[in-house]
């Protein structure tokens, strides 16, 4: 993914008033990015306990296939962090050990 599609997503992703289906779709792109603001993108939104569940869960997704692709696993600090569907999804994505759904 080139750089400028990676810093349009960002944007997208992060901003708490855009359109929730616009939020998720970005989420679930910034899966193929290997720029590490993507990923730390990712980890905010996935953090953020009043992120949409939608977009929380779409986040944790693709911080688990960005983690299995490059190796780039969280840390348990950051892990714990995650809100309840976020969670869910990146240890389902990741292979990482589950402790039942996150549920938003």
């Amino acid at each position: 993914m080139d750089s400028r599609r990676t810093r349009y997503l960002i944007r997208v992703l992060l901003d708490p008033g855009g359109d929730i289906g616009v939020r998720d779709d970005a989420a679930m792109d910034l899966y193929e990015s290997d720029d590490p603001q993507a990923r730390q993108a990712l980890l905010t939104v996935a953090s953020d306990g009043l992120t949409p569940c939608i977009v929380l869960a779409s986040a944790g997704e693709s911080l688990g296939q960005i983690a299995t692709r490059n190796g780039l696993f969280l840390s348990e600090r950051e892990r714990a962090g995650l809100v309840g569907d976020a969670r869910h999804e990146y240890d389902t994505a990741s292979g990482a050990v589950t402790d039942g759904h996150g549920g938003c």
